[in-house]
């Protein structure tokens, strides 16, 4: 059985769009500043967060942002256990060092983390947390 879901970061564009919308606004009303570096900034920024794509294949499960960026991978058999959590809405969205271990989210509070035999813990955020709880259960009891 594989798995994989992308999961679009409603939150992450909406922000952007709403950042944007204040660039435009500033550019329009102060038209001598330099504001194109912004627009950069923000364009790269929402395409490099857009959505976050979780796959399961085999023997392993890659996560990554957008087009391929920020790509990780974590052997199945390194995982010692798997449950769904609800992550606090200040951990904020996209790759964060938070209390319990490191938390990669574009949209929602869903999250299945993932702890790790030499005990470290990675939170994935999904709006399928039940259906990826399952996948990774699934390939564990098979190895």
């Amino acid at each position: 059985m594989k798995y994989k879901n992308t999961q679009l970061g409603t939150v992450m564009l909406s922000l952007m769009l709403s950042v944007t919308g204040l660039l435009i606004f500033s550019a329009i009303n102060k038209p001598d500043e330099t504001i194109w570096p912004a627009f950069i900034i923000v364009g790269v920024s929402s395409l490099l967060f857009c959505s976050l794509t979780i796959r399961i294949t085999k023997d392993k499960i890659t996560w990554f942002f957008g087009p391929y960026f920020w790509k990780k991978e974590l052997k199945l058999e390194e995982i010692h256990s798997v449950k769904i959590i609800r992550t606090k809405w200040y951990f904020g969205f996209g790759i964060r060092l938070v209390s319990s271990g490191w938390l990669y989210n574009v949209s929602g509070l869903d999250a299945v983390e993932l702890t790790l035999k030499d005990g470290t813990t990675i939170s994935l955020g999904t709006n399928q947390a039940n259906e990826l709880q399952n996948a990774i259960n699934a390939k564990l009891e098979n190895n």
